[in-house]
C-alpha cells in the first residue's frame, strides 16, 4: 500500500516518514527532496527563481511519479494537497494520512528555521516577526483545512515522535486490512 503523509509545515512528515517507512519494511521517498534532486536547487530558490506555481507544478509532477512505486511511503509537501487534482490522485493511488499540529507548534518547530520556509517570509525574503508568522500560519492552516480534512486517517502529530510514527504504522497497517478504515 502507498501511503501518503500530509500536513502542515513542521508537522513530522519528514521526521515522521522514514521512521514509519522502517517499521513497515518499506521505502520512504520526500516529494521535497525529490524535486530539489531533480531541478538541482533548494525549495527556497525555486520560490524565488520562479515563484509558487512554479513549484507547485513540479510538486505535481512529483506525485505522479510516485505511482510507479509500490508499498511506499510518501511525504508530501504542506501544500501538495489544496490542488483538488493532486488530491483525487492521491486518494485513487494510497491511503493519505494527516499529521495535524497546531499553529503554536509549528512556530515552535519551525523557530530559527523560517529563512527556509518561503511562505513564512516577506516580499523581501526575511522571516516574519513572530506574531505575522503566526497569522500567516493560521490563515494558511484555515485555507488548506478542508484539503486536510479529506485524508483517510489524522494522527495527531503534536505527540512525541515515537507517538506519532506508531499511530502512522497502525493507520497504515489498518489501511491494508480494511480500506475503508478511518480515523487514528
Amino acid at each position: 500500500m502507498r501511503v501518503y503523509l500530509t500536513g502542515f509545515m513542521a508537522s513530522g512528515k519528514t521526521t515522521v516518514g522514514p521512521k514509519a517507512a522502517a517499521r513497515l519494511g518499506q521505502p520512504f521517498l520526500d516529494l521535497d527532496r525529490l524535486i530539489r534532486a531533480h531541478e538541482g536547487r533548494s525549495i527556497p530558490t525555486i520560490f524565488a527563481e520562479d515563484g509558487e506555481a512554479a513549484f507547485r507544478a513540479l510538486e505535481t509532477r512529483a506525485l505522479r511519479r510516485t505511482a510507479d512505486t509500490d508499498n511506499l511511503i510518501v511525504a508530501l509537501g504542506g501544500g501538495a494537497l489544496v490542488d483538488k487534482d493532486n488530491r483525487a490522485f492521491a486518494k485513487r493511488h494510497g491511503r493519505i494520512l494527516y499529521l495535524e499540529v497546531d499553529a503554536e507548534t509549528v512556530l515552535d518547530r519551525v523557530g530559527d528555521k523560517a529563512d527556509q520556509r518561503p511562505l513564512l517570509q516577506d516580499e523581501a525574503g526575511a522571516p516574519l516577526p513572530r506574531e505575522k508568522m503566526k497569522a500567516r500560519i493560521e490563515q494558511m492552516m484555515a485555507d488548506r483545512e478542508s484539503s486536510y480534512a479529506a485524508a483517510h486517517a489524522t494522527v495527531d502529530a503534536t505527540q512525541p515522535v515515537d507517538a506519532v510514527v506508531e499511530a502512522v504504522v497502525e493507520a497504515a497497517r489498518e489501511a491494508e486490512e480494511d480500506p475503508t478504515s478511518g480515523r487514528a
